[in-house]
């Protein structure tokens, strides 16, 4: 790709979406060279009573770097956040919820090279 070229991206997950655990899981890391603009963050509650989530940017979420803090989601609920958050070479998106395993996190977007 050259310099200012944007991909439309899973920036998350692979292959499967991202399951969240108890402390601080990474859902992606800005590669060198690169900027990620996050368009959209699908939480899936796979859980059978509501569940809390947590994202921040940064290695842990902490309070100072959180965008949303025990977000309630209902059970067996989905959530779409649209956004144009912009994530800078080396930055993490990091979640974690109440519970280990039952909310799952797909986040989509555009790759963009420097």
């Amino acid at each position: 790709m050259a310099s200012g070229d944007r991909t439309e991206s899973r920036l998350s997950g692979g292959t499967a979406p991202v399951q969240l655990g108890t402390t601080s899981t990474t859902l992606c890391t800005v590669t060198t060279g690169h900027t990620f603009v996050v368009k959209q963050i699908i939480i899936a509650n796979t859980d059978t009573v509501d569940r809390t989530v947590t994202l921040a940017i940064g290695t842990s979420a902490t309070a100072a770097n959180r965008l949303m803090s025990n977000l309630p989601i209902g059970a067996n609920d989905v959530m779409i956040w649209d956004t144009a958050l912009v994530l800078l070479t080396t930055e993490t998106l990091t979640g974690l919820s109440d519970t280990a395993s039952k909310v799952n996190v797909t986040v989509v977007g555009w790759d963009k090279t420097n």
